[in-house]
């Protein structure tokens, strides 16, 4: 038996070495259990499973079957692992002469073209032609055409979520990826189709190297259904934010304006993006103009609440890296906003400051007694994190204590502890009793605990 070591992608980018026994004889797959589990989506009686078996084994028929099951059950990790341990989707004379990539990307099953796509060129190039072959039009027209181009053709609809990551439950988002397509005709023929092939395109095309396409047309893919939070949108944003060219930038400034919701939602979490942008390591040359545009955009009537939350989230990312504090503490006005997710929205971004502007202790105090849970909460962690010691706020956080919102409750009982005032103890400890590990209660907890060994008591 001799020692392999594989790339481990499950953790998302983060590229992870995984020591595995390769056995050194050419055993056959086990392809009952295999199959099995892939069937069952159980990652890691597959995994065990490859490990079990050496790479030239997977090379031929019997990693062919199972990574056709994979990719047709939309087991994506699972394809991952096939992959790297040797199945070939390349190898259509293995499959009946189907195309995997070609199928996957059809389907738009984003993820597991994505697990398919490391390889050769030619490979990325055909997931690229399948996908762009449904931007024409829309999926439902495609469909209809599929099936015969009858009027009787009816669809049915669903949110399509990503996929709980076993290595890390507490990290999952809720926010729907794409929608899936149900198509049915009169004869009872059906056929499905998950809208991501624009993100495809993208993706795909940013692989190869392809950077030709336009930043309309690319804000034009994300607008085509027009869902924040959708592949196609996030594809789109992330793609414009690696450039952060000017053309980026002046087509955030033209959408920024527009009469379009979703123009305007573009806009902002394209300029969102490019603030956080982890490679963005030098001071960006539009980040002035950017704020500029943001304290502008703010000082409009914008109506839609979820729209300023991006924008003021926006907005304190460039204020802090070009601005002034009178950049800063622009939004202290939105404190007041009728929407409780906004009011949070400033809580969270200027508690860290409030030792720079009494404003802002103003703020947080008057909105401990938010009518909204959730704002309320995230007045008294600013409060316990970066307020002062007075007693005035150590009678705030006492009388907090049994507030009905339980996170509310943990942070005055955090703020009395960061002061050493044994009056939060007991709510803290029942707090660690219930905190599953890794859970938000649990970090918050490992926080509070560190910062409070680190400060003498006054």
């Amino acid at each position: 038996m001799t020692e392999r070591h594989t790339i481990d992608r499950s953790h998302g980018s983060v590229l992870r070495w995984r020591r595995t026994a390769s056995l050194t004889h050419d055993a056959p797959v086990d392809t009952e259990a295999s199959g099995a589990a892939v069937a069952a989506g159980d990652e890691s009686a597959v995994t065990r499973l490859l490990d079990e078996a050496p790479r030239t084994a997977l090379a031929g028929p019997a990693g062919a079957a199972l990574l056709t099951r994979a990719v047709r059950a939309g087991r994506h990790r699972i394809v991952e692992r096939l992959v790297a341990a040797g199945a070939d989707p390349d190898r259509t004379e293995l499959t009946g002469g189907v195309d995997l990539v070609a199928e996957a990307a059809d389907r738009g099953a984003y993820p597991v073209v994505m697990a398919l796509l490391p390889g050769p060129v030619a490979r990325q190039r055909r997931a690229l032609e399948a996908a762009r072959a449904w931007l024409g039009g829309s999926e439902e027209d495609e469909l209809r055409r599929r099936l015969g181009g009858g009027p009787d053709v009816t669809f049915t609809y669903e949110d399509v979520h990503e996929d709980v990551d076993p290595d890390n439950p507490h990290l999952y988002d809720p926010t729907p990826v794409a929608r899936r397509i149900h198509a049915t005709a009169a004869d009872g023929r059906t056929l499905s189709v998950e809208t991501a092939h624009r993100a495809l395109v993208t993706a795909v095309e940013q692989t190869i190297g392809t950077f030709a396409t336009t930043p309309d047309e690319l804000a034009g893919r994300a607008l085509h259904h027009a869902r924040p939070g959708f592949r196609d949108w996030q594809a789109s944003v992330w793609r414009l934010a690696d450039r952060a060219d000017a053309e980026s930038f002046a087509c955030a400034g033209r959408l920024i304006r527009s009469p379009e919701p979703p123009h305007r939602r573009f806009a902002l979490d394209l300029l969102s993006a490019i603030a956080t942008h982890l490679f963005l390591r030098h001071p960006w040359r539009h980040g002035r103009q950017a704020l500029d545009l943001l304290r502008a955009y703010l000082a409009t009537d914008e109506d839609h609440p979820e729209l300023l939350d991006v924008a003021l989230f926006a907005h304190s990312w460039y204020a802090h890296e070009y601005g002034t504090d009178e950049d800063l503490f622009a939004i202290l006005p939105f404190g007041s906003h009728p929407d409780g997710a906004v009011r949070e929205r400033v809580l969270h971004e200027l508690g860290p400051f409030m030792d720079h502007n009494p404003a802002v202790v103003e703020l947080c105090t008057a909105r401990s007694d938010d009518p909204r849970p959730d704002t309320r909460e995230s007045a008294l962690y600013a409060l316990a994190t970066y307020g002062p010691d007075s007693p005035a706020l150590r009678s705030l956080f006492a009388g907090r204590l049994t507030d009905p919102h339980a996170p509310a409750r943990l942070e005055a009982a955090a703020g009395l502890a960061l002061r050493h005032d044994a009056r939060g103890d007991a709510v803290l400890a029942g707090f660690a009793e219930e905190a599953a590990p890794e859970s938000r209660t649990w970090w918050r907890l490992d926080e509070i605990h560190r910062r409070r060994a680190r400060t003498a008591p006054a």
